[in-house]
């Protein structure tokens, strides 16, 4: 079935050129209405998949048309159209709940690129309050929405209770720690302590002090006892981050405290009962390190009696909008500061974006953004440099093909750039467009009919 779409704009020379557009397209019925009365009237009696409208309208405008969109249905994706764009008035629309606000002028492609994300919107975007497909689910500071995170939480309560050693393995930055922690909440050593250990942190000599305690006089500067990590985990989880690192002679030592549930302190004779439930995490292949005589095969299959492999980031992108919008809503609480959201072309480019340092690197890019952009209402111009490369560039479609095949194409959005560019730059006025750009009024035509560019003609 086709989707229903409304497009309304009470200027008959701008409507006719919409029409122009999907004259070639028939994807969509869509209905094309002049007065803006009566397309407040449809909307109140009718239910379309999508409303597009004009914002500078003299009988209803663009704001009153959304709102009562929204009251209607606050599912209701509402495009707004503007050739008098402020950053004052987007943010206003996107508060009131509109999906997107383009400014002319734009072209056709970007037109039809935004129809199509608010056609596949199933969420409302509401401003501040976001809906829970936004924002998604929380098990134990864990936020999730993709089905490979659900599956581990699924997993995580059920081993949660027995006193099986875990191996939790993935990238860098994907949240290994935080499912260790939800492991240990639900387990039966929740009421004791969650130690977490660095294993690659401190040489070897002053790790194995950490670790097992030493006595005192049991090498220089040993001037007391001290108890080690493990005594403090007595009867909780002892978490060993990075357990890749671990030396093979504190493999052997923590293979031994495994199997006899006893430690010795380091200079000590007197061996400690300690009953732990061990957690380990790393980014290695252990596998593999195996494989290589780099780490103990006994070991690793005492360590990974349960198996939990975290997904990167870049696997679950339906994870990345809701990570974002908590971690920028938590930057705006511990401030005290008001809501802040994400523009659609700045969620296409988080989404986009590969994420080599997972969400380790999506905090640290939406902290710097966050204090670097005080504006409410966060645009793709506004996140930062490396994000902005990544967006593929304009020659990346068109390497394989024939050589003047592909310049015609890469001349043809420059064209398109470059004109949209400077058209915004001179409010649409094309006389002072070719007088600034020095091009003939009817080269800037023909791109205009080339690209189909919806322009305000200010002349």
């Amino acid at each position: 079935m086709k989707k229903e779409i409304l497009f309304i704009d009470d200027e008959i020379e701008m409507l006719e050129s919409y029409k122009k557009l999907f004259v070639a397209n028939d994807n969509y019925r869509i209905k094309f209405v002049e007065n803006s009365i009566k397309a407040k009237s449809l909307i109140e009696e009718n239910n379309y998949d999508l409303i597009i409208t004009d914002l500078k309208m003299e009988e209803v405008d663009g704001m009153e048309i959304l709102r009562t969109s929204k009251q209607k249905n606050k599912e209701q994706p509402v495009i707004i159209i503007s050739g008098y764009a402020t950053v004052e008035a987007s943010v206003e629309a996107m508060k009131e709940g509109a999906f997107d606000f383009l400014e002319k002028p734009f072209s056709s492609k970007k037109l039809f690129k935004c129809i199509e994300r608010g056609l596949n919107c199933k969420t409302n975007y509401n401003f501040p309050n976001k809906s829970k497909e936004i924002i998604g689910d929380n098990f134990e500071g864990i936020l999730y929405k993709s089905e490979a995170i659900s599956n581990i939480i699924e997993l995580i309560k059920k081993i949660a209770p027995s006193n099986m050693n875990v191996l939790i393995t993935g990238e860098s930055g994907t949240g290994k720690e935080l499912v260790a922690r939800a492991i240990h909440r639900h387990s039966n050593y929740n009421e004791n302590n969650f130690i977490p250990v660095n294993c690659g942190a401190l040489p070897e000599n002053l790790f194995e002090s950490e670790l097992f305690g030493h006595e005192k006089g049991a090498f220089t500067g040993a001037v007391k006892t001290k108890h080690g990590l493990l005594e403090f985990a007595n009867n909780g989880t002892f978490f060993l981050d990075e357990v890749a690192e671990l030396t093979q002679s504190l493999q052997v030592k923590l293979l031994r405290m495994i199997e006899d549930k006893k430690i010795r302190r380091v200079g000590g004779e007197k061996e400690i009962q300690v009953d732990v439930r061990i957690i380990s995490a790393t980014n290695k292949n252990l596998e593999k390190a195996v494989t290589e005589n780099l780490f103990r095969e006994d070991l690793f299959y005492r360590l990974s009696t349960i198996q939990i492999i975290v997904p990167p980031l870049r696997e679950r992108k339906v994870d990345i909008l809701i990570l974002a919008n908590n971690i920028m809503d938590n930057f705006c609480k511990k401030d005290d500061a008001p809501s802040r959201r994400f523009s659609p072309e700045a969620e296409e480019i988080l989404l986009e974006y590969p994420w080599p340092g997972n969400v380790r690197e999506l905090q640290n890019v939406l902290g710097r953004t966050y204090y670097l952009c005080s504006k409410e209402l966060i645009e793709s111009k506004d996140l930062p440099l490396p994000l902005l490369k990544n967006n593929r560039g304009i020659y990346d479609d068109y390497l394989e093909l024939k050589y003047k095949v592909a310049k015609n194409k890469v001349i043809e959005v420059f064209e398109e750039k470059y004109l949209l560019y400077n058209l915004k730059n001179n409010d649409g006025n094309i006389t002072k467009t070719a007088k600034k750009c020095g091009m003939d009024r009817k080269t800037i035509h023909r791109i205009l009919k080339l690209f189909n560019i919806i322009y305000k003609n200010n002349e």
